[in-house]
């Protein structure tokens, strides 16, 4: 398989990840600058390309801009709802099956998986959680194919089954306006993941 490909990969979960974790400090939000301002330069297509472009813009007004949309978006209670968790879209509540599906998933790899863009214990079907997990798989492919099975399944019965939900949630929330540029990011992605393995 191609490394190239595999990091590629692993650095839009990444994405992923910064987008469902609470950026608070100027420390994650300049993480997350760095990680736009590399992948903006290899878009999908043009309007993966306007989008990534919209999104640089909107992180240059700084953390404080981001950071209330992000709370708006995902974090302040009585908002328009965006869940979090693979088990509240697959099976409206959180705590379900697909928690206990993630942690023996996460038993099966041995992997011990923390960062620091974690500042709260996140259960293990949580996206910030599984897009961590998803980043940690590809990284160990590199060195170990077992973990192509284990990165196959985490997407095929989560990021597959749930993704486009959570895609259309941040989309349409009324408060959205970075989040519809990295919607647009994310649906472009995921479209590109099931080509990749063979779900479309």
């Amino acid at each position: 398989m191609e490394v190239d490909l595999i990091h590629a990969r692993a650095l839009y979960y990444r994405l992923w990840h910064y987008l469902v974790v609470f950026v608070h400090d100027e420390r994650l939000f300049q993480e997350l600058g760095a990680l736009v301002r590399h992948l903006k330069d290899y878009p999908f297509d043009l309007k993966t390309g306007q989008s990534w472009q919209e999104f640089d813009n909107f992180l240059a007004q700084g953390l404080e801009a981001f950071k209330a949309e992000q709370n708006a978006v995902l974090f302040a209670p009585g908002e328009q709802f965006v869940p979090l968790s693979a088990s509240y879209y697959l099976e409206g509540q959180d705590n379900g099956k697909k928690r206990l599906e993630a942690i023996a998933l996460l038993k099966q790899s041995g992997l011990h998986i923390e960062s620091h863009t974690i500042g709260v214990p996140v259960a293990e079907d949580d996206l910030a959680f599984l897009t961590l997990m998803m980043n940690a798989f590809l990284k160990e492919m590199l060195a170990n194919p077992h973990f192509f099975a284990l990165h196959a399944t985490l997407f095929k019965d989560f990021f597959h089954l749930c993704g486009d939900a959570f895609i259309n949630a941040i989309s349409t929330h009324q408060r959205s306006v970075c989040y519809k540029n990295c919607a647009i990011i994310l649906s472009a992605f995921i479209q590109h993941e099931r080509l990749f393995f063979n779900l479309v």
